[in-house]
C-alpha cells in the first residue's frame, strides 16, 4: 500500500491507522505491551489484547513516568514529557511505504541514564532517516527508574523490567514489521548512552538472540551493570524512603506514582552524593543476564552479530559544562586520578593532549575516558577477538555553542544520526551551522551496516585498532587512542559499575 490520507497497516493484534507525511508514513503510539499498572507494575510485560476495527496510531503515547530531566531542558530546550503509567508501553514506526519491499529495520533504544527519555522525543524523529535511506525506523518507550530497574524479591525478571520491555518490543518487530514494509530477518538495534548499554545487554542475553542481526552502540559499554547483591541493597534503601521494604510488593504496587517519583528524586541525590551517577542500572540477575555483557562477549557467549561501537571525543563535557553542579578544581582532578600509579604524571599527560587545561577541563577528559572511551575499547577488542565483525568510530565534531565549551560532548551525535540538524533543538545544542555532510556520512555508515551487515569503513582489529574519526572531514586512522591509553590505569582498575549512562 502506498502513502494515502489514512495509511493502514496490519499487525498480529489488529489494524492500525497512521499518518501520511509529505514523503513517507508514521505510525505513532502502537501498544506492544499491556499497561504496566496494578499487578503488572514491576512485572514483566504482557502482550496486549487484540482489538477489532482500525486502531488510530496518529499520536504518540505518553512517556513513562520519570523525574524531571534537566538535561533535556538544557541540551535541547524542550518541554517536559507528558507521562503516565497507563498507555506508556508503545512504539512508533516510520516507513517509506506500507508494501512488500522488505526494507532494513533500525530499532532505536533511547538514552537517559535509565531514568529519563521517550521514543517520542522529537530529537529521535525517524522520518528523514527512514525516507532518505529507504529503511524502517522504530523507536520505543520502556520503563525507567524504579519502575523499570528496582530489584524486588519474588518478582520474575525483577530489576530488569525495562530490558524486558525492550525485548517485548523486539518480539513485536519480529512478528509485525513486515506489515510496515520492513524485513524481520534484517533488524539492527542501535542506541545511545543507556540505550547503548541496553544494546550491549541484549548482546549478552540469550533470550534476545536471533531477534536482531546487527548492532550499533553509541557512547555505551558492556560494563555498566549491577550485581544482584548491589541491586538488592539499593532496593532496600529505596523502599525505606517509601516507609516499606522490598518484600512488601502489594504496598509498592499501591504507592501513587507521584510518591514513587519523589522518592526516586531523593534516591538520585543520595547516589550522586556517593559518586554513583546512575541510581538504576541493568542487573546481573541470573535470569536475563548471567554475567556482564563484557564478560559474556569476552568468553565468546555474546551474540555473533556485526557491531559498530564508538564514543564522542569529549563525552563528559555534557556533565561538567551543561548540567548544574559545583565548579571542579585541582583537588577533584587529583581525586579522580588517585587510582593511577602516578597521578601527577597522568595529569601532565592529559594537559599535554588537551587544548583546554584548567582542572575542570582535564577532569572532563579523564572522566570521559573512564566512562566511555576505555570501556568501548575493551568491548571492541572482546567482540573482535571472538571472531565477529567489528567497526569502531570516534565522533569529533565540536559544538560551537557556549564558546565551544561543550566540545564533542555526550549526545551531540544524536541529531546527526537522525539528520535533524535544522531543528531548533539541534541548533541549540550543535550550533546553527552544523555540517550536513557529517550527518550524511554517519547515516551512510549506519545504514550500510543495516543493509548489508558490513560498515563502509575498514574494520577494527585488536592489532591496528582502526577507528573512523567522524568530523567535518572524516577518515579512518590506526589507534588514535595510543597516547591517551598510556594514561589510563590498569584495565582491572577501570570498573564502571555505577557509572553514568546519561
Amino acid at each position: 500500500m502506498t502513502a494515502s490520507a489514512s495509511p493502514i497497516a496490519e499487525t498480529s493484534l489488529g489494524r492500525v491507522r497512521g499518518v501520511a507525511l509529505e514523503d513517507g508514513l508514521v505510525f505513532r503510539g502502537i501498544p506492544y505491551a499491556q499497561d504496566p499498572v496494578g499487578d503488572l507494575r514491576f512485572a514483566p510485560p504482557v502482550e496486549p489484547e487484540p482489538w477489532s476495527g482500525v486502531r488510530p496510531a496518529e499520536e504518540f503515547g505518553p512517556a513513562v513516568p520519570q523525574t524531571v530531566d534537566l538535561g533535556r531542558r538544557e541540551m535541547f530546550g524542550l518541554p517536559d514529557y507528558v507521562t503516565s503509567e497507563a498507555g506508556s508501553l508503545t512504539l512508533n514506526v516510520w516507513t517509506p511505504a506500507v508494501d512488500d519491499a522488505r526494507r532494513p529495520v533500525l530499532v532505536w533504544i533511547h538514552g537517559g541514564a535509565f531514568s529519563w527519555g521517550s521514543g517520542s522525543d522529537p530529537v529521535y524523529d525517524g522520518h528523514r532517516l527512514s525516507t532518505r535511506r529507504d529503511v524502517v525506523v522504530v523507536t520505543m518507550n520502556y520503563r525507567l527508574g524504579a519502575l523499570g530497574f528496582l530489584s524486588l524479591p519474588g518478582v520474575q525478571g525483577s530489576g530488569n523490567a525495562g530490558l524486558l520491555d525492550q525485548l517485548a518490543a523486539f518480539h513485536w518487530v519480529s512478528r509485525n514489521i513486515a506489515g510496515f514494509g520492513g524485513d524481520p530477518a534484517n533488524v539492527t538495534v542501535f542506541g545511545q548512552s543507556a540505550g547503548a548499554v541496553s544494546t550491549a545487554a541484549h548482546l549478552a542475553a540469550p533470550r534476545s538472540r536471533g531477534l536482531f542481526h546487527q548492532a550499533i552502540l553509541q557512547s555505551g559499554s558492556g560494563e555498566m551493570v549491577l550485581s544482584a547483591e548491589e541491586a538488592s541493597a539499593r532496593a532496600v534503601e529505596f523502599a525505606a524512603l517509601l516507609g516499606t521494604v522490598p518484600e512488601d510488593l502489594d504496598r509498592l504496587r499501591a504507592v501513587p506514582v507521584e510518591d514513587l517519583l519523589a522518592a526516586q528524586e531523593r534516591f538520585d541525590a543520595i547516589m550522586e552524593e556517593r559518586g554513583e551517577l546512575a541510581a538504576f542500572l541493568p542487573v546481573v540477575d541470573g535470569v536475563l543476564l548471567s554475567e556482564s555483557p563484557l564478560d559474556a562477549v569476552s568468553a565468546g557467549r555474546g551474540a555473533p552479530v556485526p557491531l559498530i561501537l564508538g564514543s564522542t571525543r569529549d563525552e563528559a563535557r555534557l556533565f561538567t559544562e551543561l548540567l548544574p553542579g559545583p565548579d571542579l578544581g585541582e583537588d577533584d582532578l587529583l581525586a579522580l586520578l588517585s587510582d593511577h600509579p602516578d597521578p601527577a604524571a597522568a595529569r601532565s599527560g592529559y594537559a599535554a593532549l588537551e587544548e583546554r587545561t584548567a582542572p575542570g577541563d582535564l577532569f572532563a577528559a579523564v572522566l570521559g575516558d573512564r566512562l566511555f572511551a576505555a570501556p568501548t575499547e575493551r568491548l571492541a577488542i572482546a567482540h573482535a577477538h571472538a571472531g565477529h565483525p567489528t567497526w569502531r568510530y570516534e565522533f569529533r565534531y565540536r559544538s560551537p555553542v557556549r564558546d565551544g565549551a561543550l566540545g564533542a560532548c555526550h549526545s551531540l551525535d544524536i541529531p546527526f544520526v537522525f539528520d535533524q540538524l535544522d531543528t531548533d533543538a539541534a541548533r541549540r545544542f550543535a550550533g546553527s551551522d552544523a555540517p550536513a555532510a557529517l550527518a550524511d556520512r554517519i547515516g551512510a555508515g549506519w545504514v550500510a551496516l543495516a543493509r548489508t551487515g558490513v560498515a563502509d569503513w575498514p574494520p577494527f582489529d585488536p592489532e591496528s585498532r582502526r577507528t573512523l574519526l567522524l568530523d567535518e572531514h572524516s577518515a579512518p586512522v590506526d589507534d588514535p587512542y595510543g597516547a591517551r591509553r598510556a594514561l589510563w590505569p590498569e584495565q582491572g582498575q577501570l570498573a564502571s559499575g555505577g557509572s553514568s549512562t546519561r
